[in-house]
């Protein structure tokens, strides 16, 4: 399967200051179905600097490991690195990885993701990676007039006992919570149970902007294809500016547990 990769990039600004920014999409890495079910992180300075890197969450120095090649992860970590130069050093990049149980597998949507908003695609919800305040970085997809509806292959029974959703509110750009999620199991991939399911109300004016975290639990149970479907907002309350229309609703990172 051919891999998408988006990199991470130091440089120095005129005034002799080092920064890093993301080339693409606000992400560092590439995802993917792999032979090792691997998140790939690359990194690139301008110049090909020196860059250290750390996965347990502390700052990086010039004893640690050092950038050899793009870095193959399988387990939750947080990585920090920077580049080191002689004449001094770059800012430290973060980013917490968060593997679990449907990383990186099969997964196929029966709904499109709005197209203005689809960025890598439906690989975006099981790269590990979670969006942040802003829904344009490319580690949200949208969907619009239509529902989310996606069937993710586990390859094989597994035994799972939650599945959760981020959603990210920004009201006033037609960006609401989901007004429903739930999830379904099946042995073969076409007949499918609903084992969990949660409706939520309008959203009102004091509901604040923010990532809105779901979580359904359940008994364990043990199954290969697990349906997950979100409803938006199909109708904008009276008191907001566009009532009666459609909302979008941004969805990040389904975790599967």
């Amino acid at each position: 399967m051919e891999l998408k990769s988006n990199e991470y990039q130091i440089e120095c600004t005129p005034y002799g200051e080092y920064y890093a920014f993301l080339t693409d999409y606000h992400q560092c890495c590439t995802y993917g179905e792999t032979a090792e079910e691997a998140l790939e992180v690359t990194f690139k300075t301008i110049d090909n600097c020196p860059i250290y890197y750390t996965l347990d969450g502390t700052e990086p120095t010039a004893q640690s490991a050092k950038y050899e090649g793009a870095l193959k992860l399988k387990e939750s970590c947080v990585i920090k690195a920077k580049g080191i130069r002689a004449n001094g050093e770059t800012r430290i990049f973060t980013e917490e990885v968060k593997i679990h149980k449907a990383s990186f597998k099969p997964i196929t949507m029966l709904q499109p993701i709005n197209p203005s908003y689809a960025f890598e695609g439906a690989g975006v919800l099981l790269d590990g990676l979670k969006g942040n305040f802003n829904y344009k970085t490319g580690r949200w997809i949208a969907f619009y007039k239509n529902d989310l509806e996606a069937i993710i292959d586990m390859k094989q029974p597994t035994e799972i006992s939650s599945v959760g959703i981020s959603a990210l509110v920004e009201k006033g750009d037609w960006v609401f919570g989901p007004r429903k999620f739930s999830v379904a199991i099946s042995e073969d991939g076409k007949n499918f149970k609903e084992i969990a399911k949660e409706e939520y109300p309008f959203m009102t004016l004091d509901n604040p902007n923010k990532i809105y975290d779901h979580t359904l639990t359940f008994e364990p149970v043990k199954t290969q294809y697990i349906k997950v479907f979100v409803q938006p907002e199909h109708k904008l309350p009276n008191w907001h500016g566009g009532k009666g229309l459609p909302a979008y609703v941004f969805i990040d990172e389904i975790t599967v547990n």
